[in-house]
């Protein structure tokens, strides 16, 4: 069976702009998703359900692809550098609501006290690297958990720094993936932008930070650099 949400002569994503050359496609994604996450940061929320990450990613692909807001109905493989070839084991479409409902009661028990700051962003790291490793669309997941992310961020009155997750996107999406490795997580990578993204402190030595690019070059022995994007697959298996 063919990916259905491919066309049928080229192996590129449907969308609403019938786009069949995949550099215009990455260029018009690029531009329209951008301009849309720049808009959603001002967004309020007043709970953080499925339905709200169904909402943003709704908002960021909207107006490029017709299934925008909808759970994917494919199993997917992506094939990772940084994990040597290996991929992340997504959740199955019909596992996916239960394990965003379970994401989400845990979203709903973070509650900031006078001092319980960096348990918060332990925390939420963990919650938002299970949801994405669960994998809810076929396409914009690392994006739309960030913005998730940094939203529910500031509903908890953080000030975020969400540029230095657009500035460091690769790093961003390599961290979720060795945070998706079940038993085998490291979540140190993830940890180190989101104490600066949104406490400004670096996460081990627990003091205040100027960011530097060079803190988010390597990943383990994996330099970002030779991040090279590589398509979602699907499998039957």
């Amino acid at each position: 069976m063919r990916d259905p949400y491919l066309y049928d002569d080229v192996n590129l994503l449907k969308n609403l702009a019938d786009i069949k050359d995949a550099e215009l496609l990455r260029t018009a994604e690029a531009d329209i998703t951008g301009l849309a996450m720049a808009a959603i940061y001002d967004y309020k929320y007043d709970k953080f359900t499925t339905e709200t990450l169904q909402d943003i990613h709704r908002n960021i692909f909207g107006q490029i692809y017709d299934w925008a807001g909808e759970f994917r109905t494919i199993q997917m493989v992506k094939y990772e550098d940084v994990l040597g070839g290996d991929t992340v084991r997504y959740a199955y479409p019909k596992e996916i609501k239960k394990q965003l409902s379970e994401a989400m009661r845990e979203i709903s028990k973070l509650k900031r006290t006078a001092d319980n700051d960096k348990d918060i962003v332990f925390k939420l790291v963990r919650i938002i690297a299970s949801i994405w490793q669960t994998h809810p669309f076929r396409e914009g997941n690392t994006r739309t958990v960030i913005v998730f992310a940094v939203l529910v961020a500031k509903s908890l009155g953080f000030e975020v720094n969400h540029e230095l997750f657009k500035i460091n996107s690769a790093y961003v999406r390599n961290a979720l993936v060795w945070a998706s490795q079940s038993i085998y997580s490291k979540y140190e990578y993830l940890e180190r932008i989101f104490f600066d993204a949104i406490l400004g402190i670096d996460n081990e030595a627990d003091i205040p930070v100027k960011t530097k690019s060079g803190k988010y070059d390597v990943i383990g022995d994996y330099k970002v650099k030779d991040y090279k994007e590589r398509p979602h697959e699907y499998t039957d298996e």
